[in-house]
């Protein structure tokens, strides 16, 4: 073909560019002949080309009834491990999605400042900006810190876990020799995830985001890519905004390095060594401050 008649197209995924690789593969065509073939068969109304596209979704979702009967938002609430072989069903393991309150933790500021509003030689509410995301830093460090302590409430080791900081009060004071201290108590909405259920899923739980409502409701979340955008409940305390993930237009494979934002955390577990890959999110919503006597 002509280099001028070319179009190259970024997909979205790797795991939709392994489903185009499958299909070509099954309909014995090349992956640029299959997505010709799919365009062409898009653009004209023809019986045979319907035909031909009703096909390649049926191979693409042959568990797509299945998916649609069930409620795609249970995972959100509790994920089951897969059986290995030999193994009862009464060592299966459910992980439910839950609050975890950690405990206070101090943070001294190497320079603190406070905004131009706050008068000289006083404490006043107007923590900066600057201030503000370095303890917000220093938050996200210490719930990694707490991770393997985190892991040991929920009743077995997932493959996933996300970790919101759904509320952190940061309440800070003068000490008798003048410097300000920060107090900080979080708390957590802990979602444990088996792989199993996340890739049968079809929520793109490698890509969770926090959005605000008024911005999902009039623009929407990636049209091209997703079906549609799930909340998350009890992942946030703002009133504006929350934690969204999307529902797949195909199953998903979850592949290694797609955990590219993740942290990664081996743990003892009864039956061995397991590996966690986690996330944890903070938005600035979710971080209050409050000036104490």
């Amino acid at each position: 073909m002509p280099s001028n008649n070319r179009i190259t197209v970024n997909l979205p995924s790797k795991s939709l560019y392994s489903a185009l690789k499958k299909l070509a593969q099954k309909t014995d065509l090349t992956l640029s002949g299959l997505v010709q073939k799919i365009v062409i068969a898009s653009l004209r109304s023809d019986a045979t080309d319907t035909f031909f596209l009703e096909g390649l979704r049926a191979d693409t979702n042959t568990d797509e009834v299945k998916i649609q009967k069930r409620n795609l938002t249970r995972i959100l609430h509790h994920t089951l491990s897969v059986p290995k072989e030999g193994y009862t069903s009464d060592k299966l393991v459910t992980l439910n999605a839950r609050s975890i309150v950690l405990s206070d933790y101090q943070y001294a500021a190497p320079d603190v400042k406070f905004t131009r509003h706050t008068q000289s030689g006083t404490l006043g509410a107007n923590v900066s900006d600057e201030l503000k995301k370095l303890i917000r830093e220093s938050l996200k460090e210490y719930v990694n810190s707490r991770v393997p302590i985190i892991i040991g409430q929920l009743g077995g080791t997932p493959d996933i876990l996300h970790l919101f900081v759904k509320k952190a009060v940061v309440r800070y004071y003068r000490d008798d020799h003048g410097s300000i201290i920060f107090k900080i108590r979080p708390e957590l909405h802990a979602l444990p995830l088996f792989i199993n259920d996340a890739m049968n899923s079809r929520l793109d739980l490698l890509q969770v985001k926090f959005k605000q409502f008024k911005d999902v409701a009039v623009n929407g979340w990636g049209n091209m890519k997703y079906e549609r955008l799930v909340l998350i409940d009890n992942a946030s305390t703002s009133r504006s905004g929350g934690y969204f993930v999307g529902v797949s237009l195909y199953k998903l494979d979850y592949i290694t390095d797609e955990y590219k934002d993740f942290h990664y955390i081996d743990i003892n577990s009864d039956t061995g060594l397991e590996s966690v890959n986690y996330m944890v999110h903070i938005h600035p919503r979710d971080v209050k401050f409050k000036r104490i006597s």
